[in-house]
């Protein structure tokens, strides 16, 4: 399986010594019970489950009496182990104590995480990497399992009160997975086995419901998640079941439900400065423009295929732009479109790729840094800071189809990339002399992540 998403954490976020979450005997019981049943039911749908007759195969060993202390035996074992401790095992170098202050496990506050989707053999994971600038440091600072194939990853530093510590700043992203539910993690939590919160309506999670409500959760996967930055505890999600939700993170609630298209909702993202305002795709073939004040469309644009990814540019903020798949007999012919929302007019269109485009990053520091990704395995970069589109330079990257990239938020040339072969490539693009040249004298913008 590929690399489904990813995003960034800046800089000065993340706790310095991430907490290690503690389960009790029973809580860990409990969790394992879920997915256990989880797993077999899935197993029975699938056919996939055998009956054994395990007591007659294994009556021979006397499993039975297996945990019983032989009385001549002085050696006391613990678990697995001839030792009570830790400390006590000579094969062990540090201590736990001396582990949890590794300098592997401290994030600095030059350090920034990244946060990428990984889904291997069945198995779905967070993984959360950590990145220098400086140092050059790139390695997996922890991991986060999780139930479902992540599809859409996003950060939230919003107001929140999950742990009961009051109402403060937190480094949360939400996951939108396969499933209709949006499960929050703690990325200041390492060993975490459950989300910090559950987005749904069906009441699963009683403990962070605030109240029942007559508005319904989405139906089918969660296909993009958009964050709104001006107002910290809304976040919106996109769904195959046509529908738009506005949830209130902090009370775990719907705020609204949007049923404005006609088809999947796959690409959706707020206005980076007019907080009500929300941009919205579809395979209806149309974009939507949303006032949520008044939860109506305010500009519509009918197109003759498929929206997959529509984004905002921060330097001209009443441009956007999205790309399409073309569907033509015997190939694909990605191209990225780009239109003024003051008159609905198209800016330029771009013919980036011979096979279809499959993201789109657009720099938020960099004026007119665009790069493309395609399935034929290569990133292209672009400049379209005087509202048309000129080719920079070509990127070859070793990890099949390009599935997604994101720029890194403290550094203008550093963008990660997720691929076919299930593995991300980190590239620093002002590595290449095309590049550097072009863009060092560009406009820098002063919008900022960080708290």
């Amino acid at each position: 399986m590929p690399i489904s998403c990813l995003c960034w954490i800046p800089k000065g976020v993340a706790k310095s010594h991430p907490r290690k979450s503690k389960y009790s005997s029973e809580s860990i019981l409990k969790i394992v019970q879920e997915h256990r049943d989880a797993a077999f039911q899935t197993c029975r749908s699938n056919e996939l489950l055998t009956q054994v007759d395990t007591d007659v195969e294994l009556s021979e060993y006397n499993l039975q009496d297996y945990d019983q202390e032989d009385k001549n035996d002085t050696r006391k074992m613990y678990g697995n182990n001839f030792f009570e401790n830790n400390n006590m095992d000579p094969s062990i170098c540090r201590s736990e104590s001396e582990s949890e202050d590794s300098s592997d496990i401290v994030v600095g506050p030059n350090d920034n995480l990244a946060v990428v989707g990984v889904t291997y053999n069945g198995t779905n994971t967070l993984e959360v990497y950590l990145y220098n600038d400086e140092s050059q440091d790139w390695y997996i600072h922890h991991d986060i399992p999780v139930p479902n194939c992540p599809l859409c990853v996003e950060w939230l530093d919003c107001c929140s009160n999950f742990n009961g510590n009051g109402c403060n700043g937190s480094n949360l992203v939400a996951v939108g997975t396969t499933k209709s539910f949006i499960n929050i993690w703690d990325i200041d939590v390492v060993n975490c086995l459950e989300p910090v919160a559950t987005l749904t309506s069906n009441g699963k999670d009683d403990k962070l419901q605030s109240g029942k409500s007559s508005l319904k959760g989405h139906s089918n996967s969660v296909l993009d998640l958009s964050w709104n930055r001006p107002i910290r505890t809304v976040l919106a999600s996109a769904s195959a079941d046509h529908s738009v939700i506005i949830w209130d993170v902090s009370l775990t609630k719907i705020s609204s439900v949007l049923s404005h298209h006609l088809d999947k909702v796959q690409s959706l993202q707020w206005h980076p400065f007019e907080a009500q305002l929300l941009l919205t795709g579809s395979s209806d073939k149309t974009v939507k423009l949303i006032d949520c004040r008044f939860q109506q469309s305010a500009i519509d644009w009918n197109l003759s295929n498929e929206i997959e990814k529509v984004i905002w540019n921060p330097f001209y903020p009443t441009m956007f732009l999205h790309y399409l798949i073309l569907l033509q007999i015997g190939s694909y012919d990605g191209s990225v479109h780009a239109f003024d929302v003051r008159n609905k007019d198209r800016i330029f269109q771009l013919d980036a790729h011979d096979m279809p485009v499959t993201d789109l990053a657009l720099s938020y520091q960099t004026e007119g840094l665009l790069v493309t990704s395609s399935a034929d395995r290569t990133a292209k970069v672009w400049d379209i800071a005087k509202k048309t589109s000129k080719f920079v330079n070509l990127k070859n990257l070793d990890i099949g189809s390009i599935y997604c990239s994101c720029f890194c938020p403290d550094d203008a040339s550093v963008i990660l990339f997720g691929g076919q072969k299930n593995s991300v490539s980190l590239v620093n693009l002002y590595q290449e002399l095309s590049v550097f040249s072009h863009f060092r004298n560009k406009k820098q913008s002063s919008i900022t992540f960080n708290r």
